[in-house]
């Protein structure tokens, strides 16, 4: 042991306080030393360390004799030491203290802060309102050096006068534990900001928390999805629930003949135009349709959406989270702000093309556009006045390329007869008003298809002119097949958004998902 202690203490007379660990004391003596340092008017003497030192032994160990009792004088003749590792908590919640516990290396011979024993108020963690102030506790610096001695592992304690020439680290003057290599060609840097910043946080040592260098898991429905993740992090994942009020929309088109010539080889013979405009509105209070069409003027686009917009205020406030205590109140600390969804069918590449430039406009206009200009697959439009967006996303994104027809009767197999029959060829955009005054059926002719090769079955024929009976006019027939397009979107979009629920995504923001739109 004597040859331990007097390696650590040649080279370093200055640095440590010496103690011969009499009776195995050395952790008290240190201890003593490091609370009791020495003054230009007084100077400790070493018996009085030995006589504090077995003051602080009972102490630690709450035994039920004197220090200065023949109890004590007869424990420490088989008193062994004690084990840093297991007494150095206790001796600091004993005494109100911190402690540095500093270690040698013996490899790279050097000497470093191995460990940071912190007094912990128990009283202020069973009541937040009671403060401690650090600063008044005093922190000191042990020397913990052990070496193999006769197969047995043998320890010592140096109570320590200066740690940074122990160390040759600049220490921190506010924390007092951060340690900066004087020699590395960024210590004026790193000791200049940790200091700045170690003295704004009045030399409390601020955790971060520092992640791992690993991939980032790919689950876009919770990182972008602000609502499920306020309920994540408040473990309330139960309530989470899906977007289930929206609109669906259709246009129905009437061709517009051109015959425009493009060079020796190309020619326009027509294009599209749009006829009239549905929408199947689904809220709380239930299912209804709006519409409008060309006997509205020209513009009966744009006043098909002031509709929406006005629907969809209503919307937005139906999908919002309320509180358990007051079912109407809206939950202000929701993190929800979705757009109202306005949902098509085959949309991205037609639909979109024919309201686009009706976003645009003095009352509203579009904040995102995600897509091509071929394809749209999400265009989201803010009103100016109204605090409600309205996202239009096309169905077919969350689904396979088929017909509408084919989407509705997937998820209800007797759907067959409600879709309707609108004989899009037979008419173009200088004889709509004609034709469609008529009160009469169309003939079977005017449902043949030149550019599918198609005609209209007897049968087929003969269903739609029973429905028919129900309208006054052909504009009322059309009114219906129109709204009939966007009804029966609704059964389908329905259990797709109860079929993704089952693992947490909402359906219909998948496209704020995956193109990381928020």
């Amino acid at each position: 042991m004597k040859e331990l202690i007097q390696k650590h203490w040649d080279g370093h007379k200055k640095v440590l306080y010496k103690n011969d660990g009499e009776n195995n004391m050395c952790y008290m003596e240190a201890l003593v030393r490091a609370l009791n340092s020495d003054t230009k008017e007084k100077r400790i003497k070493s018996n009085s360390i030995i006589s504090i030192s077995r003051q602080y032994l009972v102490k630690v160990l709450d035994q039920p004799f004197d220090a200065k009792s023949r109890q004590m004088t007869e424990f420490l003749k088989t008193f062994e030491g004690l084990d840093f590792m297991k007494y150095s908590q206790i001796i600091t919640q004993k005494f109100i203290i911190n402690q540095n516990i500093y270690f040698y290396d013996d490899g790279h011979k050097v000497y470093y802060l191995g460990d940071i024993i912190k007094y912990v108020d128990e009283e202020q963690e069973q009541d937040e309102d009671i403060e401690t102030n650090e600063s008044d506790i005093q922190t000191v610096d042990i020397l913990i050096v052990q070496e193999e001695i006769g197969g047995k592992l043998a320890q010592h304690a140096f109570a320590v006068a200066n740690k940074e020439t122990l160390t040759g680290l600049k220490f921190c003057p506010f924390c007092k534990s951060k340690g900066f290599d004087t020699k590395s060609p960024h210590f004026l840097r790193d000791y200049e900001k940790h200091t700045k910043q170690c003295e704004q946080n009045g030399g409390k040592i601020v955790k971060t928390v520092q992640l791992d260098q690993i991939a980032k898991p790919f689950c876009p429905h919770i990182t972008q999805n602000k609502t499920y993740q306020y309920l994540l992090a408040h473990g309330r994942q139960k309530e989470f629930k899906p977007t289930q009020y929206y609109i669906t929309y259709d246009l129905e088109t009437v061709e517009k003949i051109v015959n425009k010539q493009f060079g020796k080889s190309s020619k326009q013979i027509s294009e599209l135009v749009p006829l009239s405009v549905a929408s199947t509105i689904k809220n709380k209070q239930g299912i209804h349709t709006i519409y409008s069409d060309l006997r509205n003027g020209d513009d009966f686009i744009t006043q098909w959406l002031k509709q929406v917009f006005n629907e969809a205020v209503i919307i937005q406030q139906d999908n919002q989270y309320f509180t358990k205590a007051m079912p109407q109140t809206i939950d202000k600390d929701m993190q929800y702000n979705v757009e109202v969804p306005v949902i098509g069918f085959n949309s991205s590449k037609f639909d979109f093309s024919l309201i686009f430039r009706n976003l645009q406009c003095a009352d509203w206009e579009i904040k995102s556009y995600i897509g091509s200009s071929g394809v749209a697959k999400q265009i989201v439009v803010q009103h100016k006045h109204l605090d409600v967006k309205l996202k239009f996303i096309d169905v077919l994104t969350y689904y396979v390329p088929i017909t509408l027809k084919e989407f509705a009767q997937t998820f209800n197999s007797e759907i067959n007869g409600q879709k309707g029959v609108f004989p899009y060829e037979f008419i173009n955009t200088d004889n709509y008003k004609e034709i469609l005054n008529q009160s009469e059926p169309f003939p079977i002719e005017a449902f043949k298809s030149t550019l599918k090769n198609t005609s209209m079955k007897q049968e087929e024929y003969d269903q739609y002119v029973q429905d028919t009976k129900l309208f006054k006019n052909r504009w009322d027939y059309l009114q219906y097949y129109n709204e009939q397009d966007t009804k029966i979107m609704i059964e389908p979009i329905d259990a797709l958004i109860q079929m993704y629920m089952k693992f947490d995504i909402q359906v219909l923001m998948l496209n704020n998902y995956l193109l990381g739109y928020s």
